[in-house]
C-alpha cells in the first residue's frame, strides 16, 4: 500500500519531504561546518601573535595597521603571505605585541 505524506514522499521511504537524502547522510556535524570568513595568522617579527578573522565584508587585514598607528606604533612593515600576516620592526616589538594582544582579545 501506498500514501502520500503531501511533501512529495510516497511512502517509499526515498525523496522528497523536507530533508533531501544527502542531508542526513553525514551525520558528523565537524564536516557540515562551513567557514564563511577568512582567518590569517598574525606575526610579529616571525613571532605568532594571535589569529584575525575577517568576518564582514568590511574588515581588512590594514584594520591591525590602523589600530597600531591609533596607539602611536608607527615604525613597522606588514606584509602577506598566503595566510601569514608579517609584521616586521626594529626595536618595538614588545610594544606592538601587548597592542595586539589587546585588539584580538577585544575583536
Amino acid at each position: 500500500m501506498s500514501f502520500n505524506n503531501g511533501a512529495g514522499n510516497s511512502g517509499s521511504g526515498v525523496g522528497g519531504g523536507l530533508f533531501p537524502p544527502y542531508a542526513i547522510n553525514n551525520a558528523n556535524s565537524d564536516n557540515q561546518v562551513k567557514l564563511n570568513e577568512d582567518q590569517y595568522d598574525v606575526y610579529v617579527n616571525d613571532d605568532f601573535v594571535g589569529q584575525k578573522s575577517l568576518k564582514n565584508q568590511g574588515e581588512n587585514l590594514s584594520d591591525i595597521d590602523d589600530f597600531l598607528k591609533q596607539q602611536g606604533i608607527t615604525d613597522f612593515t606588514a606584509s602577506l603571505d598566503g595566510d601569514h600576516y608579517h609584521i616586521k620592526t626594529d626595536g618595538s616589538n614588545a610594544e606592538i605585541t601587548g597592542a595586539l594582544q589587546v585588539y584580538f582579545n577585544n575583536r
